[in-house]
């Protein structure tokens, strides 16, 4: 009976299903994404075989973490220490893929022992690359990136000789690649320094007191048993609550869509069900046969969901942009929890409905009518009375709608606010040009001090001017940024000082108003830097998050905080007459193809990084729209389904196909509509709740515009008139016998 209930409606079932789908396809894509990030942090620490990691203290993530090789020798002479390997781990730019991770090791250490090569030859100290620096490729970036033992791969600009393939199982570095120490050193722009040491230790050793002893002894390093580590990473846990609140959007969308069903399952068969209580159904029977109804829907969503998130994988697979940093891996364990998902969904979804048909008593339920004549008088109002007609469908349905563009405008704005506060950071040093590293992202840009000299030489160009950016944790934010600039070059006189003085020196640091206040700091007071101390001499205002929530010290203390020595980040061209910023532009960048240039006002929207980031809301938005979507069409087929009979009496008055089109398209654009309101309030409201976090306002902050609105807008009126054409065009083409004699 279950299945047969479900298939009497086939376009409905079809519908939910594919609401439900999507919402575990999230599921089992991010969580794939997710789970590949976190193995990889356990290949890292316990597939090196290691027993501890020694990090630096409050890093975001390891990659952000500086550790001075000089204490190396000391931690090996503790007790309980029987051998330690160093490592880097950082990202490199390369062809087709701007986030490349690159491991740095030592040859004869114990950590780059684990490196099965495949084909080629293993790295050693005496290792030639014969045109280049030898590199070891894990088999999946050979693959992505169809290289082969003897090929070149380039690492920003250093060309570097594949001399072997290796494969650890691990899809996290099997995608990455493994030069020396030293050549890693450099690529990270960090000499004499790596990301963490790894220590063995002897048998019988207590990790947990050797771990207290290593953190007593070097106060800024954070000792980890490597069994721990992954879980302790703040970034870990950023992605966990990023994959999950995403997932969460689909999951509610599909829930109201499977709840909404079974709603009006129950609703179409009233009669049914009070002929069975009649006959001496239990209403504990009715509420099992319901809830079985609504469990085997969401399973049949669950399944196709995995199936569409399996499919999700593997194109990510072949996507190397992504697949270098997060390596998906589907597990059976992301099937349990699809299956949960969908579990989930049925229960929520049926509770109510079948809750409902248990309660319903016999004899008023077998007088119900599946359709309704009721309401034929004031037809002009007929769109707003039929959706109030069914006031729990109409709030389920706005809810679904509004989940989704709340979604959209939530995630709008933290593109827009991150993407505003990065450009107002890059243009208000006046500079009519804009450079960085070819080829890199904003955060692996590394530019030699002596090519920004150079370009400053330039035919054209009044001035060139280098300053390097870092990120830190300080105090209660997990994200400080760190400016570096000239004391008295161009950009900096830019900075609003609003109290105390400008940056003159080394060992000063000004601050951001939002930085200063949630730090609970002044002027004349200290902040702590890594091993530096810095004197707070001004606080600045520039109304752009990036700046206002960190701080602005010397290029030459941001350059040795970072170990970037004589690197810069960014770049910033003065010109002598500002209307000719295409020809100098070219000239700039056929002189120095290591640097990519674009004008100041543009600069930020052509950034990979950004890119990146836009295409990744609208791929979350698209997410919630087709579930939305797939929700906002079932409600309309439910409504004229059940409204079979009105629409007969319509037709058979008079009313021509397109005007009872016409009526089922306003109600559907009205119902989005008043979803896409609510959603745009409770986004606007979720995100001014959110600008309160000092995270966020240390970062970025919500930016809201009229266009966002705009759009918000008219993916409600799409969403409206989509959801309502087959619906209208099912009712417009009713006969008006056949739909008199419906029941």
């Amino acid at each position: 009976m279950i299945l047969k209930n479900l298939f009497g409606r086939k376009m409905r079932t079809l519908l939910t299903v594919f609401g439900i789908a999507v919402g575990v396809a999230a599921v089992v894509a991010l969580g794939a994404l997710a789970n590949g990030f976190i193995q990889g942090y356990s290949a890292m620490s316990g597939g090196s075989g290691a027993d501890i990691l020694v990090v630096q203290d409050n890093a975001l993530d390891i990659m952000f973490s500086t550790v001075d090789q000089d204490i190396a020798p000391i931690l090996t002479g503790m007790p309980g220490v029987s051998d330690l390997s160093e490592m880097v781990y950082t990202f490199a730019a390369t062809d087709g893929a701007p986030y490349f991770i690159v491991y740095g090791y030592d040859p004869s250490g114990f950590a780059a022992q684990r490196f099965k090569i495949v084909d080629g030859a293993p790295l050693s100290a005496k290792t030639e690359g014969r045109g280049g620096k030898p590199l070891l490729l894990g088999r999946a970036a050979a693959d992505n990136l169809k290289k082969q033992v003897g090929d070149t791969l380039r690492l920003y600009e250093s060309a570097y000789r594949i001399v072997g393939i290796f494969e650890t199982g691990e899809p996290f570095e099997d995608g990455a690649a493994v030069v020396r120490l030293e050549d890693a050193q450099i690529i990270n722009g960090k000499p004499r320094q790596v990301n963490a040491l790894l220590l063995k230790v002897r048998e019988g050793t207590d990790l947990d007191a050797l771990c207290a002893r290593i953190e007593r002894r070097f106060d800024k390093l954070t000792a980890t048993k490597s069994a721990d580590f992954a879980d302790q990473q703040d970034m870990l846990q950023y992605i966990y609550v990023f994959t999950w609140s995403v997932s969460l959007v689909a999951i509610i969308i599909g829930g109201v869509g499977v709840m909404n069903t079974m709603l009006m399952s129950v609703f179409e068969r009233t009669k049914e069900l009070g002929v069975l209580r009649a006959v001496g159904w239990r209403p504990r029977r009715v509420l099992g046969m319901i809830l079985g109804e609504s469990l085997a829907l969401s399973l049949l969503g669950g399944g196709v969901g995995i199936l569409l998130g399996l499919a999700a994988v593997r194109a990510v697979e072949n996507m190397p942009v992504i697949s270098s940093i997060m390596p998906p891996q589907f597990t059976t364990a992301l099937i349990g929890q699809g299956l949960i998902v969908a579990l989930g969904l049925g229960f929520v979804g049926g509770g109510l409905p079948a809750w409902r048909a248990s309660r319903l008593a016999p004899a008023e339920a077998m007088r119900a009518e599946g359709g309704s004549t009721r309401g034929n008088r004031h037809v002009r109002w007929a769109a707003l009375r039929n959706i109030l007609r069914q006031p729990t469908r109409t709030l389920l349905t706005v809810v679904g709608i509004g989940v989704a563009l709340m979604a959209i405008v939530l995630l709008g704005a933290m593109s827009d606010g991150l993407i505003d506060a990065f450009s107002g950071m890059m243009t208000g040093g006046g500079a009519h040009l804009l450079g960085i590293e070819r080829d890199a992202s904003v955060d692996l840009s590394k530019i030699d001090e002596d090519i920004v000299r150079r370009i400053g030489m330039t035919p054209g160009v009044q001035a060139a001017e280098g300053f390097l950016t870092g990120y830190t944790m300080l105090g209660e934010l997990p994200f400080f940024i760190i400016f570096g600039y000239q004391p008295r070059g161009l950009s900096i006189r830019e900075l609003p000082i609003v109290e105390g003085e400008p940056l003159t020196t080394n060992r000063q640091i000004i601050l951001g108003r939002v930085a200063a206040t949630n730090l609970r700091k002044r002027v004349g007071q200290t902040v702590r830097i890594f091993d530096s101390t810095f004197k707070i001499v001004g606080i600045y205002e520039t109304g752009v998050a990036f700046q206002d929530g960190g701080g602005v010290v010397t290029l030459r203390d941001a350059q040795n905080l970072f170990g970037q020595t004589r690197k810069v980040s960014f770049m910033g061209v003065w010109l002598q007459d500002p209307e000719q910023v295409d020809a100098v532009k070219r000239d700039v960048e056929a002189r120095f193809p290591e640097v990519s240039l674009g004008q100041a006002s543009s600069f930020t929207e052509n950034l990979v990084d950004m890119q990146m980031m836009k295409a990744s809301t609208w791929g979350i938005a698209l997410m919630a729209l087709i579930v939305g979507g797939l929700g906002m069409t079932n409600t309309m087929v439910m409504s004229v389904i059940e409204r079979t009979r009105e629409i007969g009496v319509l037709r058979a008055l008079g009313w021509h196909k397109r005007r009872v089109l016409g009526m089922i398209v306003r109600e559907s654009v009205a119902l989005s509509l008043l979803g896409g309101i609510a959603g745009t309030l409770a986004g606007v409201i979720l995100g001014f709740a959110l600008n309160l976090h000092p995270m966020m306002q240390g970062f970025f902050r919500m930016e809201y515009s009229v266009s966002l609105f705009a759009q918000a807008f008219g993916v409600a009126l799409v969403l409206g008139i989509i959801g309502g054409v087959y619906p209208a065009w099912r009712a417009s083409n009713l006969q008006p016998v056949e739909a008199l004699r419906y029941e």
